[in-house]
C-alpha cells in the first residue's frame, strides 16, 4: 500500500488554464434555499463567486447552473413579492 507520495510543485499553471477557482463568499453567509445573502438584502450569489470547489468533470458547471437558476428564481420572486404579486406556483 502507498504510505506517502511527496511531490514538489515547480510552478502553478496560468489562470487561463485553471479548471476552477477557489475561495469566495462563505457559504455560512448565504441562504441555501434562495442563494440570498444573509448580510445584504436583495443580493444573490451563484457559481464560482461562492466558496465551492468540485471535482472536474462537470461538477462545477452543474453547481454554477443550479445556483444561478435558484438565485435568479429567488430574485424574481422577491421582486414580485415587493410589487404585491403572488407566486403562481403556490
Amino acid at each position: 500500500t502507498l504510505q506517502a507520495l511527496p511531490l514538489t510543485v515547480n510552478r502553478a499553471r496560468p489562470i487561463a488554464e485553471a479548471m476552477v477557482t477557489s475561495g469566495g463568499i462563505c457559504l455560512r453567509e448565504v441562504n441555501p434555499k434562495t442563494m440570498a445573502s444573509k448580510l445584504v438584502a436583495n443580493l444573490y450569489f451563484a457559481g464560482e463567486i461562492l466558496d465551492i470547489d468540485g471535482f472536474t468533470g462537470g461538477f462545477n458547471l452543474q453547481a454554477a447552473f443550479s445556483t444561478g437558476y435558484l438565485a435568479g428564481q429567488s430574485a424574481a420572486l422577491a421582486i414580485k413579492k415587493r410589487e404585491g404579486e403572488t407566486d403562481a406556483r403556490q
